[in-house]
C-alpha cells in the first residue's frame, strides 16, 4: 500500500511542479485538450488552420526558444521566397520544355537556398564543439549554441530540402500562401520525431481539413494512448537501466552489458515508435495523415528489409533525393560503363552498389550525430546491406543446393533473430555514447563470463526492481502480440466491433496503466525522445 501512496504522491508532484511542453508533459495534454475543444468547435478552413498555426508556434516556442523560432521563421521565408522564384523563372519557358538557360537560373537560387538551410543544420549539428573552439580561440563562442538550436531542425530541413527539389525537378506546384506553407512546417505533432512528411502532401490536406467525426477522433486517441504506454510505461523504464550502465559502464561487467544492450533495442523502438504513433494519433483527431514511420521492423528477414520498416520516411527521403539521383546521374552512369568496360561486369556491379548505397549510409549515420560513433554506424549498416547485394544471387544459390525451405517459418524466425542481432551490434556502436566505451563494453562481453549475474540480484541493483522487470515483460509481450494482430489487421477495427463496456474498458485500463505504471519523479524528463536529439 505504502508503495502505492509513494506512486501516488510521485505522480502529483510531477503533474504540479511540471513546466515542460514535451508530448508526454501534462501541461501539453492538457493544452491539447483544448486545442481540441476549440479546433471542432471552428467551421470555417481559414479559421482551422490559423488555429493549427498559433498552437504550432505556442509549442514551438514553449518546447524550444523564441530565438530558435526567429531561425525557423527565416528558414520558412527562404523556402518560400525560393519556390515562388523558381515558378517565376518558369514561367517564362515557353511550351512544357524549360529551356537550359532558364534552368541554370534556377539552379543558382536553389543551390543558395539549399547552402543557406545545410549551413544552419551543420551549425547546430555540430554545437557540441563550441566549447572547444572557444577554449582554442580564447572567445567565448557558447552563446551561438543556446540561438542556433531550432527544434526539429534535422526533420524539416530535410522536409524543405525535399519540398524545394521537387518543385525544381517540377514534381510540384509551390504553394502560394506563406502561412499555410509555414504551418506544414512547425506542424506540431510531427515536428520532434517526424515522420519526415512531404510538403505537399500536408498542404493538400490543410487546404481541406475535414469536421469532427467520432471514429477518427477515437481511432486517433488510441493510438495515442498506445504511443504513452510504449514511451512512459516502457521506453522510459529501460531507460533507467540502460542511463546508468552505460554512464557508468567501468563499473560493470560481461552479462550484465548483454542486458543492457538488449533493453535498449526495445528502448529506442518503444521510445521512437511510441512518440511517432502519438504524433499520427493527434494528427488523425483533426483529420490530417500523416506517413507511417514504421511497420514492425524486428519481424525483417534482412538489414535491407528492416530499414524499409523503420523510420520509413527517412529511407524514402534518402532512396529518392540521394541514391536515384546518383544512379540517373550522367557522371555515374559513363563511370560504370567505364569499370564495366575495363574491369569487368563484376567490377561494375561492385561500384554500382558501393557508390549509391555508401553515399546513402554515410550521409544517414550523419544525420543521426556528427561524431565517428555514427560515421561507423552508418559504414556499419552500408557495409552489411553491400554486402548482401552482392551475394544475394549466390545466396539463393546456395539455399537451393542445401535444400534449405527458405519460405518455412522456422527460417524465417532464424531471419528474424539474425537481423535482430544485426540491429542489437548496432546498438552496441551507439548506444555507450562513444567508441571508447564501445570498445571497453564489447572487450568485457567476450572477456567476461559472470551468467549467475542474472540470479544473484546484480541487476536488480541498478535502477529497477523485480517489479519493474515484471512489468517490461508483461509490456513486450503486449507490443508482441499487438503487433502479430496488426499483421492480420487493423487492431482498432477489432476493438470498434466490441461492445461499449468492452471498448470503454479497454480505454480507461490504458488510461490507467500509464497514470500508475508510468515513470515519474526526481530527475524525469518526459519531453526527451532518443530521436528528438537527432
Amino acid at each position: 500500500m505504502s508503495t502505492w501512496i509513494e506512486k501516488g504522491i510521485s505522480l502529483l508532484r510531477y503533474i504540479v511542479e511540471s513546466t515542460d511542453f514535451g508530448y508526454t508533459s501534462f501541461v501539453f495534454v492538457g493544452c491539447l485538450a483544448l486545442f481540441f475543444i476549440i479546433y471542432f468547435l471552428l467551421r470555417v478552413q481559414r479559421a482551422k488552420r490559423i488555429w493549427i498555426l498559433l498552437a504550432n508556434l505556442v509549442f514551438y516556442a514553449w518546447s524550444g526558444s523564441v530565438s530558435a523560432l526567429m531561425i525557423v521563421t527565416a528558414t520558412g521565408v527562404i523556402v518560400y521566397l525560393t519556390s515562388r522564384r523558381i515558378e517565376t523563372i518558369y514561367a517564362r519557358s515557353e511550351g512544357r520544355k524549360v529551356d537550359p538557360a532558364l534552368k541554370k537560373e534556377t539552379r543558382r537560387y536553389l543551390i543558395l537556398a539549399l547552402c543557406l538551410i545545410l549551413a544552419v543544420w551543420v551549425y547546430v549539428k555540430v554545437g557540441r564543439n563550441f566549447d572547444l573552439i572557444s577554449v582554442a580561440s580564447f572567445r567565448d563562442f557558447s552563446f551561438l549554441r543556446t540561438i542556433l538550436v531550432p527544434l526539429g531542425i534535422s526533420y524539416y530541413s530535410l522536409s524543405s530540402i525535399g519540398y524545394l527539389l521537387d518543385v525544381y525537378w517540377k514534381k510540384t506546384v509551390p504553394e502560394h500562401n506563406f502561412l499555410t506553407l509555414f504551418t506544414v512546417m512547425i506542424y506540431f505533432p510531427h515536428i520532434v520525431q517526424g515522420p519526415i512528411s512531404r510538403y505537399q502532401k500536408l498542404t493538400d490536406q490543410m487546404h481541406h481539413l475535414p469536421g469532427p467525426n467520432y471514429k477518427r477522433v477515437c481511432y486517433g486517441l488510441q493510438l495515442m494512448l498506445y504511443g504513452y504506454i510504449k514511451k512512459m510505461v516502457l521506453a522510459d523504464r529501460i531507460a533507467v537501466f540502460t542511463g546508468q550502465v552505460f554512464t557508468n559502464y567501468k563499473e560493470y561487467q560481461g552479462i550484465t552489458f548483454v542486458v543492457a544492450l538488449l533493453l535498449s533495442v526495445f528502448q529506442i523502438y518503444m521510445d521512437f515508435s511510441g512518440c511517432v504513433d502519438i504524433a499520427l494519433g493527434i494528427s488523425e483527431v483533426i483529420g490530417i495523415k500523416l506517413d507511417q514511420n514504421f511497420n514492425h521492423p524486428f519481424f525483417s528477414r534482412s538489414a535491407e528489409e528492416f530499414w524499409r520498416r523503420w523510420h520509413i520516411t527517412l529511407g524514402t527521403w534518402f532512396k529518392d533525393y540521394v541514391y536515384f539521383p546518383i544512379l540517373v546521374s550522367p557522371h555515374y552512369k559513363k563511370w560504370s560503363r567505364q569499370i564495366k568496360d575495363k574491369h569487368g561486369s563484376t567490377a561494375g556491379k561492385v561500384f554500382g552498389a558501393v557508390v549509391p548505397l555508401g553515399t546513402v549510409w554515410i550521409l544517414i549515420g550523419l544525420w543521426h550525430g556528427t561524431g565517428l560513433t555514427y560515421i561507423l554506424w552508418g559504414i556499419y549498416y552500408g557495409a552489411i546491406i553491400i554486402i548482401s547485394v552482392l551475394i544475394g544471387d549466390g545466396y539463393k544459390r546456395l539455399s537451393g543446393r542445401l535444400k534449405i525451405n527458405t519460405d518455412s517459418k522456422a527460417f524465417h524466425l532464424f531471419q528474424c533473430l539474425r537481423t535482430g542481432f544485426i540491429f542489437l551490434v548496432g546498438r552496441l556502436i551507439t548506444a555507450p555514447g562513444t567508441i571508447a566505451a564501445s570498445a571497453w563494453i564489447f572487450g568485457s562481453i567476450l572477456t567476461t563470463f559472470n551468467p549467475w549475474a542474472l540470479f544473484d540480484g546484480t541487476l536488480l541493483g541498478i535502477g529497477l526492481t523485480a517489479s519493474d522487470f515484471v512489468i517490461l515483460a508483461a509490456g513486450f509481450l503486449f507490443v508482441l502480440i499487438i503487433s502479430f494482430l496488426q499483421e492480420r489487421g487493423s487492431v482498432r477495427e477489432m476493438i470498434s466491433r466490441r461492445c461499449l463496456p468492452i471498448r470503454w474498458g479497454l480505454y480507461i485500463a490504458a488510461i490507467l496503466v500509464v497514470l500508475i505504471l508510468g515513470v515519474y519523479g526526481a530527475g524525469y524528463d518526459a519531453s526527451t525522445f532518443i530521436y528528438g536529439q537527432f
